[in-house]
């Protein structure tokens, strides 16, 4: 099940091993930089960002995989890509995704995420909308919230 932006929505994507990268699949990394034409890439949440960049930033969506929800590394490359290198496209958590994780990996950037079922996606949106303000800065606000207000309005 696909969450986007906040909405279960159809997925047009497929995501695929080891097949040549086409339009309409996420292939493996190394697959999309042989024939990145209309295609999405997928990277695991452990890989150096600096192995990825700049082509992956031509890609019209990149999943990342995460292998363990105890593993951050791949929040980490999600901000990174969205932050520092600033990737527009639609950056897709997949593999050990947790609905109610789904809050901190949207502050990291992350617009997507590929859940199990139903009631997981439900429960993913209601976490990701539990919170109106944050009081730390994150990839979505970059300001903290006491630096917004000593701006003012």
């Amino acid at each position: 099940m696909l969450v986007r932006d906040g909405r279960i929505v159809a997925d047009p994507w497929t995501l695929v091993e080891e097949e040549p990268a086409r339009p309409g699949l996420i292939a493996p990394f190394d697959a999309w930089k042989r024939s990145p034409e209309g295609a999405g890439a997928w990277v695991d949440g452990d890989r150096a960002v600096e192995e990825l960049v700049p082509e992956i930033l031509e890609a019209p969506v990149v999943a990342v995989r995460f292998a363990a929800f105890a593993d951050g590394r791949g929040l980490t490359l999600g901000a990174l890509l969205r932050g520092r290198y600033g990737f527009r496209g639609e950056l897709r958590a997949f593999g050990d995704v947790l609905a109610d994780l789904t809050e901190y990996m949207h502050r990291s950037g992350f617009n997507a995420f590929v859940l199990p079922d139903r009631r997981q996606a439900e429960v993913a949106i209601a976490c990701m909308a539990r919170m109106s303000d944050h009081y730390q800065g994150s990839v979505r606000e970059p300001l903290p919230a006491f630096r917004r207000v000593a701006l003012g309005p």
